[in-house]
């Protein structure tokens, strides 16, 4: 007898109440919502409560022995097949809240929790009734039923049942459902006869018998051919990792040396066995769900044996492990061979931690290349791009399911806890991941994905304000009014529209009229506030968002607009001076009376200088260092001659003062390095430069060798960089007259007896002359000058996130409490409760983080928690069992 006793009936209690109890749970919270809960309980709860109602009370008859001992197994085997079919029929996973599923595939959920009972109930009608006795020739009898019922199967499927094809459509078609009870019938009498012949090898004299040949079968040959169809097919995942192949022979070689006679075999054979185990239990776990379907595998000459090797496998290793455990321990101690094969045990788990571990801080420095890098930082690194090809193949499949269908070629649960640790816990945007490919590949390809963003609206727009002047801190409150109206003649529009504001305007109060109502926007982390913004224009909801682009460049989005139809928005902006700039082409001006235009000291060593006081600085020749960056692609070795041959017509004075900048993915400063088939990191060369230069005590002259179409610029478009940098002295070679300017004319701003530079360009400049990054610890009362200040710190960290990183979450706040727009904040108005709810949570995830590149990236709970519960559950009965076998089982 099968030492767990599986056939007792108030176990029915561990493997059908408790996991339906707490299947209710999850439904029940999946559906959950601001505006309460949206669970149906009219239709499959119901019949869910209905079946629940059935097995206890049948559970209760059968204990007390007032019932067929025949009549609850049955029941729950029929029963819980024509559920998990009406379960899926139903379509009920496409009910949840997108807002809240987001992050738990539940599809998965009640197959997990529902199998158990199946198998439960297979194996106590097989004890109570049919008991086998183990011979050889009626496990072969068992064994051929179990492979010519799939296939009996099958010719009823395609011969006899399309011959009562109905008139009507859709599920009501008399075929589909004769298919369906056919199905019911086949899974349940397939499996049936499965575990007599798994139970007839296990039970009894034949275990020590026949154990080595199904040994050979199902701990080798079957789990290769496995493999090695999976390679081709990959219906389930893939598993073609060395360590999976290792393992699994180590596995069997250990099990096998179990069998042997010779007591150190034995040990030795225990501790390979204990290497293979989590192979085992994590091949067990994986294909626990596709029990039920194992009928479609078996259809293509008896496949679907492959598919419950790993169940066999799971017996037999507990079976062998379990009965030479005492044996080995009466020789070498229990506490001894425990702790060894603990040990052992921790060689897989720790190796696939390791390669996570790896995995997820190489992610982060591929991520910052993009956009957050240090520009501080001039070290050259040769990138591992076998590495980084492997992660971004796993990138897109954060979001598939956990199925036959949509495997995606996973390596499953595994590739969960992948994604969940190496993407932090965090989706990788396609943007982002197509900057990936661009940046170290050098390949230009749109990376496709699910969310396909609204058509822009054709629209005009008006507009009205009203100014208020703040006496008491000295600046305008201005109120704008935007009226747009869509002129196509369709609707599910999107308004789309940039404009530009100096560096000491400021916007506040954002709002967007839905439905009659004002909603004003709320300040989000900018990325958490774009994720949102995605999502809910998927779902045709109603959305505004207001944010910075990069420098002063502002993006105004509205969804939807319907057709003919005029909506209305707008926000409130802090200033001082005039303001005139457009959006969607149409001219704003606000024209007011400029108010005190002298140099203010924000904090320490910070100031902002306006730009009429910029008339008073007396203009100077400014000296310059000199820069020739140079594409170290393959793609760039046409301009790398040209570089050469102009280097060589410099006199070798100037040849001396020239800084050379050797660019493929990384910078190498001075040296050159084999060329890369990558892009040209432009946006880094010239942010090293900058950073170098941020004194402004010195002015860089750059003059670039690159192919315009391998340069890579990150967030910004080629024009937008070279605007951006600081100067108007970024060069190309072709325009380059071949001669090195000794000074260039700026502007002087003197103090503490030194000089700074500024750019004479008509606009407000923000400068810091000790670079140190911080905001005042005791912000002013005054908005005007606290968002000064939050702009300031944007300016000067922008380039060095370690720097940023001690004041990120402070200015974050700040921003927060002080409602002013800045680079790394959003307003976002939004149409539901569900919404704002999603977003708050993502933002309180954030503000109770440390800094990091990728906050504000979907936050997605590790997905299938389930999982943990069954392997809880799994290790706490093998733990029981495993201890009270060593008193029990014979040798």
């Amino acid at each position: 007898m099968l030492p767990f006793k599986l056939h007792k009936t108030f176990r029915y209690f561990l493997s059908l109440i408790l996991p339906q109890l707490f299947l209710g749970w999850l439904f029940y919270n999946a559906f959950n919502s601001p505006e309460g809960n949206l669970f149906d309980f009219t239709s499959i709860a119901t019949y869910w409560g209905v079946l629940i109602l059935l097995f206890s009370v049948l559970i209760v008859l059968e204990v007390n022995q007032l019932s067929k001992a025949w009549i609850l197994p049955v029941a729950i085997i029929l029963c819980y097949t024509v559920f998990l079919f009406t379960l899926y029929e139903l379509r009920i996973f496409n009910q949840i809240p997108l807002i809240r599923s987001s992050g738990i595939n539940y599809e998965i959920i009640p197959l997990y929790l529902t199998i158990p009972a199946m198998f439960h109930a297979i194996v106590d009608l097989i004890f109570k009734y049919f008991r086998p006795n183990g011979s050889k020739a009626e496990n072969i009898q068992n064994f051929a039923l179990s492979v010519i019922i799939p296939l009996f199967l099958y010719i009823i499927g395609t011969i006899l049942i399309p011959m009562f094809r109905g008139s009507e459509g859709g599920f009501l078609r008399l075929d589909i459902f004769i298919m369906k009870v056919a199905l019911c019938i086949a899974i349940t009498t397939f499996l049936f006869f499965f575990f007599r012949f798994i139970l007839g090898n296990l039970v009894g004299k034949n275990l020590t018998k026949y154990s080595p040949l199904l040994l050979i079968v199902f701990g080798f040959v079957f789990p290769y051919i496995g493999l090695v169809l999976s390679l081709q097919f990959k219906y389930f995942g893939s598993f073609n990792y060395p360590l999976i192949y290792i393992a699994i022979a180590v596995n069997a070689i250990g099990l096998g040396l179990l069998l042997n006679t010779d007591t150190f075999l034995k040990l030795i054979g225990f501790l390979l066995a204990s290497i293979g185990l989590p192979v085992v239990i994590y091949f067990f776990i994986v294909f626990l769900p596709y029990i039920p379907l194992s009928f479609v595998a078996l259809l293509f000459l008896g496949a679907g044996l492959l598919l419950l090797t790993p169940i066999v496998l799971m017996i037999l290793q507990y079976q062998i492990m379990s009965r030479q455990f005492p044996i080995v321990c009466q020789k070498y101690g229990k506490k001894k061979l425990i702790t060894w094969s603990f040990i052992c045990i921790s060689i897989l788990p720790i190796c696939f931690v390791g390669f996570c571990i790896d995995h997820r801080n190489y992610l982060n420095e591929i991520i910052a290349e993009t956009d957050q890098f240090d520009a501080s930082d001039r070290s050259y690194k040769d990138y591992d791009v076998e590495k980084l090809q492997y992660i971004l193949e796993q990138m897109p499949k954060e979001k598939s399911k956990f199925s036959v269908i949509q495997s995606k070629n996973k390596l499953p649960l595994l590739s969960i806890l992948y994604d969940w640790y190496v993407f932090d816990n965090l989706q990788v945007s396609t943007k982002k991941r197509t900057e990936i490919k661009h940046l170290f590949f050098g390949q230009k390809l749109f990376d496709w994905n699910n969310y396909n963003p609204p058509l822009k609206a054709n629209s005009t727009l008006t507009y009205t304000y009203n100014t208020e002047y703040v006496a008491k801190d000295d600046f305008y409150k201005t109120q704008v009014d935007l009226a747009i109206t869509n002129l196509d003649d369709r609707g599910m529009l999107e308004f789309q529209s940039e404009f530009t504001l100096p560096k000491d305007v400021f916007i506040t109060d954002y709002y967007l009229d839905i439905e009659g109502r004002r909603t004003y926007g709320i300040l989000a982390e900018k990325k958490a506030a774009n994720w949102i913004y995605n999502r809910i224009t998927a779902r045709l909801l109603d959305p505004g968002i207001l944010q910075y682009l990069y420098d002063g460049v502002l993006s105004l989005k509205i969804f939807p607009f319907g057709k003919k139809e005029t909506r209305t928005s707008g926000f409130t902006l802090y200033h001082r001076t005039p303001v005139h700039f457009s959006i969607n082409d149409t001219p704003i001006a606000i024209d007011v009376k400029p108010l005190a235009q002298n140099i203010v000291e924000l904090s320490e060593n910070s100031f902002y200088i306006p730009t009429a006081a910029k008339k008073n600085l007396s203009k100077a020749s400014a000296p310059v260092d000199y820069y020739f960056v140079v594409d170290n692609t393959t793609i760039g070795a046409e301009f790398r001659k040209q570089f050469e041959e102009d280097f060589r017509g410099l006199s070798p004075e100037n040849q001396k003062k020239v800084n050379v900048l050797y660019v493929d993915v990384a910078i190498n400063w001075g040296t050159p390095t084999r060329a890369k088939e990558s892009a040209f990191n432009y946006q880094k060369a010239i942010k090293q430069i900058q950073y170098l230069h941020r004194d402004q005590k010195r002015i860089p002259y750059v003059i670039v060798y690159a192919p315009y179409e391998n340069r890579f610029n990150g967030k910004f478009l080629s024009l937008e960089l070279e605007k951006a940098f600081s100067y108007d002295n970024l060069v190309e070679c072709s325009h380059w007259n071949k001669k090195l300017p000794e000074t260039i004319e700026l502007l002087a701003f003197p103090k503490n007896e030194e000089t700074y530079f500024i750019r004479n360009d008509g606009q407000p400049s923000l400068i810091s002359l000790d670079k140190t990054a911080t905001l005042d610890r005791d912000f002013s009362g005054n908005p005007f000058l606290n968002a000064l200040q939050l702009r300031l710190f944007h300016d000067l960290n922008d380039l060095n996130p370690k720097r940023k990183k001690d004041h990120w979450i402070r200015a974050l706040r700040e921003s927060f409490s002080q409602n002013i727009l800045t680079h790394s904040t959003t307003f976002i108005s939004l149409e539901t409760k569900e919404q704002e709810a999603r977003l708050r949570n993502l933002q309180k995830d954030i503000m109770e983080k440390d800094y990091t590149e990728k906050a504000g990236t979907e936050t997605r709970r590790m997905s299938e928690p389930y999982f943990w519960v069954l392997l809880l559950f799994i290790s706490y009965m093998l733990r029981r069992q495993f201890y009270k076998s060593k008193h029990n089982l014979k040798v």
